[in-house]
């Protein structure tokens, strides 16, 4: 199973769980798309188009944080979690 943690305020908009459990899946991708099908429209909050990470958000696989607008392709391991969360900016 793979654990993706939502912003809060995102959780609410689209109904979920701030903790959403889903089946292991191969990418990062994949468990966005299983996401999806639970809550419609939350993966275009998330993803741009092109399968990137949207610029505004930072998110963390398993510990590691991935790079600014990252692929959502990465692989996956079957107890990953992933951690979705408002990036912070300012001067």
């Amino acid at each position: 199973m793979i654990t993706v943690h939502l912003p809060p305020d995102l959780a609410r908009e689209f109904g979920a769980a701030p903790a959403v459990t889903l089946e292991a899946a191969a990418t990062c991708t994949d468990v966005l798309i299983s996401l999806d099908r639970r809550h419609p429209g939350i993966v275009s909050w998330i993803l741009e188009p092109d399968g990137r990470f949207r610029e505004h958000l930072s998110v963390f696989v398993s510990g590691r944080r991935l790079a600014p607008r990252s692929q959502a392709s990465l692989a996956l391991a079957r107890d990953a979690e992933i951690w979705i969360l408002r990036a912070i900016s300012g001067g």
